[in-house]
């Protein structure tokens, strides 16, 4: 008799996993195509999804539940874009500079709408507002774990107060880009150069 192959068991994190990436695809789609994250009803969801409702409510206990999660999956993306410039080496160039940021614009246009969706959300959600202000925190502080070794190294002007330039530069991207590209388009060339500039200017200038 043929030994009987069993399926191997999905997990619990698994499983809501699956379901997280396939309702992140379809509330993305749902807000390019005009909707407004309020207006998305769970059952609207549930349906494109193919998930009964209470499987929805096995793993979230609302929308806010799911748009942490959500948040939670764009601002990774946009992080993973942003460490071009995060980890840029002693050698790089201006024009380094600009591609860099070129990466981090494309990620604010793929998901735009999404931190669009995230900051209505926060406007009525505390549980959203604070997850949106915790992430903020957490790109200063990365934004410094990678800028102040690379300042003690020589690669960046030892006159910047890294500490309080940071969030500065976080939120001149996060407004700046958000409304430049936020909505789909793509960031002009007069755009990508002037953010070039502030930045080589803030950080780099005279160091290489």
């Amino acid at each position: 008799m043929p030994p009987v192959t069993r399926k191997a068991k999905v997990t619990r994190a698994t499983r809501r996993d699956e379901i997280a990436g396939r309702l992140f695809e379809i509330v993305e789609r749902l807000l390019e195509e005009g909707s407004a994250f309020s207006e998305i009803s769970v059952e609207q969801l549930i349906t494109e999804a193919g998930i009964a409702r209470s499987t929805f409510y096995v793993y979230f206990e609302d929308k806010g539940a799911l748009m942490v999660d959500l948040m939670d999956r764009a601002t990774q993306d946009i992080g993973a874009a942003a460490s071009d410039w995060f980890e840029l080496p002693a050698t790089a160039t201006r024009d380094d500079l600009r591609k860099a940021l070129s990466r981090l614009a494309r990620g604010y246009r793929q998901h735009g709408r999404m931190l669009a969706a995230i900051v209505e959300a926060a406007a009525y959600d505390p549980r959203v507002r604070d997850e949106w202000a915790a992430v903020l925190q957490r790109r200063f502080q990365d934004m410094n774990n990678s800028f102040v070794p690379q300042q003690k190294a020589g690669a960046i002007r030892a006159d910047v107060d890294v500490a309080s330039v940071t969030p500065w530069l976080a939120w001149m991207f996060d407004r700046g880009f958000y409304h430049l590209v936020g909505q789909g388009g793509a960031l002009p060339k007069w755009a990508l150069e002037g953010a070039t500039s502030v930045v080589w200017q803030t950080l780099y200038e005279g160091t290489r």
